[in-house]
């Protein structure tokens, strides 16, 4: 008397949680990931056609290059949240959100790369070079 008997039955799936945080983090950075491409094809062209640069400028491009290397662990954790939900064995929000995860680290990994060999004028990626000079590269 007062024993329980029957197995208590699962009511959640296991790993619902990181499937969840997958998705949310994963989506996140997709969109950040793609609106950083954006603005650096916006932003960037001009830049490079013309002759002085404002620190505004430099500035703004520093960010962008920031947040492409920002964005890289953040894909990792996404896709450590979607393997650790399940995403191998079933489909589901862990699966999106490690494919979203794989996306944002493809884009993020193809933008410090760009920002990392683009020059200035042909001397060197932007972070090395700041010359606001008139005239050509000496």
């Amino acid at each position: 008397m007062g024993e329980f008997d029957e197995e208590p039955t699962e009511t959640t799936r296991s790993g619902r949680g990181l499937a969840i945080a997958s998705l949310a983090i994963g989506a996140s950075g997709l969109t950040l990931a793609v609106a950083t491409w954006a603005a650096w094809l916006i932003v960037r062209p001009p830049v490079v056609a013309a002759w002085t640069f404002s620190w505004v400028t430099q500035a703004f491009v520093l960010v962008l290059g920031a947040l492409w290397f920002a964005l890289l662990p953040i894909s990792v954790l996404a896709l450590v949240f979607g393997v650790g939900a399940g995403a191998r064995t079933r489909p589901g929000p862990g699966r999106i959100g490690a494919t979203l995860a794989v996306l944002t680290a493809l884009l993020a990994l193809s933008g410090a790369a760009v920002f990392a060999t683009t020059s200035w004028r042909g001397v060197g990626p932007p972070v090395a070079y700041f010359d606001t000079r008139t005239g050509p590269a000496r």
